[in-house]
């Protein structure tokens, strides 16, 4: 954790100093010209990674900042809204965006993009004046050693062109392949007179990854292979928890397809990989409010880590932009209950900096949580404005003291229905970093945009956008970039976390 810390030492930063890189941040992101405040890419980074800049460039604001944000107290919604605007929530886009282009195009947890990420934010909740700490966790990372997928019976077969999906187990299997009768496999039921020891050939796409996995193992697959609804898109991850024993890779889409057609007539595949898993070291990055009743803690959270595919920059680079912009705009409100953000490492492995969190708590710890708000993508292209929370209108999956968890839910779909925009609930599942606060009792509540599931036609019609299309069609691909995000999702979903950090830091939950 020492060379963490080290990378940012806010003393050598005078106040005047910060101020005025981060008008010039906000300013050039709203550009997306991240690399005036520092004269090129190089610099940029510095920037992003919170060391000084050598020069300051002003470029004129998409949409102006009122003049008395950086000193006012923005303790009423009207004030605090003001001033959490869509230019600051770019900013902090554009930074991480920066920091992934520095770092081989990702900030995935355990690679040095990530520990910049960390850095960064640290560096902004210091600045404002949080209480900050980096906790680190040790988490399993996977790393792929070899693989071979070719068409099984053939002289001199032609390699397919594949890639091993993060946290694939080891394997060496020769078999028919078979689909689903669903063929994205997201159901148990899509497996029905699925013949076990084959392999599975699954189209990506309307659940996650892991989901699809769990439903071919059950079903008795030997190995699998995911096929892309893109062309060029060969990226996919499992999360830690996959088994280590059997193969996953993916293909392209035409390879997919054509496979997909050849299973009528019956094909068999060679499918081979050699993995390893190695314990690496990840952080989560934690602000406390001076001020607040620490007996009653309000905490906010979204994950700050990428796939490896890319930047991640609406997953989940908009819900850390509206969390770090929302904690810098309330830096001076002097909070009934104390505020603490959290920015998590490694979820896209499985929940894991959130996890180790919540264990890590104790009894009386965990009793002074009076609820968590999770924001995980609330800038997705192709959104719907989803509502969830531990309250079990929408699902059984995370139900976490339903009356709670109802107030919080009706405070979050109150910041809609107040501006005449339509949400929808949406059962909470296990997706995300509300999952672990979820699992011991503590009420909470989110909002999302939509990441891999298709946009129906009545979604469409509510709230624009393309139906039978992914809500998300960058989702754990190199195009979750600063191009992909909604502008007019984001801004609102961003006024939606400050209003809903706002109300629950100024009031209580009942009991």
């Amino acid at each position: 954790m020492a060379h963490i810390q080290s990378a940012i030492p806010s003393s050598s930063i005078p106040s005047t100093a910060r101020t005025a890189r981060w008008r010039c941040f906000l300013m050039a992101a709203a550009a997306l010209q991240l690399s005036a405040c520092g004269g090129g890419d190089e610099a940029a980074t510095q920037v992003a990674v919170g060391g000084a800049a050598p020069g300051l460039l002003a470029v004129q604001p998409a949409v102006p900042v009122p003049a008395n944000c950086d000193t006012q107290v923005n303790d009423t919604q009207e004030k605090l809204l003001a001033c959490v605007t869509l230019p600051g929530v770019r900013a902090h886009q554009a930074a991480l965006a920066e920091i992934a282009k520095a770092n081989g195009g990702t900030r995935l947890a355990g690679s040095a993009g990530y520990e910049a990420s960390v850095a960064y934010a640290r560096q902004v909740l210091t600045d404002a004046g949080y209480r900050v700490s980096v906790q680190p966790f040790a988490f399993s990372a996977s790393r792929t050693l070899g693989s071979i997928l070719l068409e099984s019976g053939q002289a001199a077969a032609e390699p397919i062109a594949h890639q091993v999906v993060d946290y694939s187990g080891s394997g060496d299997v020769t078999a028919p392949v078979t689909r689903p009768s669903g063929p994205a496999g997201c159901e148990a039921a899509d497996f029905a007179g699925f013949v076990r020891g084959h392999i599975a050939l699954i189209r990506r796409g309307g659940c996650d990854l892991p989901e699809k996995l769990s439903h071919a193992v059950a079903a008795g697959a030997s190995g699998v292979v995911i096929y892309s609804q893109y062309e060029g898109d060969l990226t996919a991850t499992l999360t830690s928890d996959a088994p280590q024993d059997i193969p996953v890779v993916m293909v392209g889409k035409a390879v997919g397809e054509q496979l997909a057609q050849r299973t009528l007539t019956g094909v068999q595949l060679h499918l081979q990989t050699e993995t390893e898993r190695s314990l690496q070291t990840a952080y989560n990055v934690l602000a406390e409010s001076t001020g607040g009743d620490p007996q009653h803690v309000t905490m906010l959270g979204a994950h700050l880590d990428s796939v490896r595919a890319g930047a991640g920059i609406n997953d989940n680079g908009s819900g850390t932009a509206a969390v770090l912009e929302t904690a810098r705009q309330m830096a001076r409100v002097q909070p009934v209950n104390q505020l603490r953000f959290a920015l998590w490492g490694a979820e896209e492995q499985g929940l894991l900096g959130s996890t180790y969190y919540v264990k890590k708590l104790d009894t009386a710890q965990r009793a002074k949580i009076a609820l968590y708000l999770n924001f995980d993508m609330i800038g997705s292209p192709n959104h719907v404005f989803f509502v969830y929370g531990g309250d079990g209108s929408a699902g059984s999956q995370a139900i976490s003291s339903p009356a709670l968890s109802t107030r919080i839910v009706a405070t979050l779909g109150d910041f809609y229905t107040q501006r005449h925009l339509p949400f929808k609930r949406l059962d909470s599942g296990s997706r995300s970093d509300h999952k672990p606060f979820a699992d011991v009792g503590i009420p909470f509540g989110g909002i999302f945009t939509g990441a891999e599931g298709i946009k129906t036609a009545q979604e469409a019609q509510t709230w624009g956008g393309t139906a039978g299309q992914a809500y998300d069609p960058c989702y754990h691909r190199a195009c979750d970039n600063m191009a992909n995000n909604n502008a007019a999702a984001l801004q609102t979903n961003a006024h939606a976390v400050a209003s809903s950090a706002l109300f629950f830091a100024m009031n209580r939950l009942p009991g």
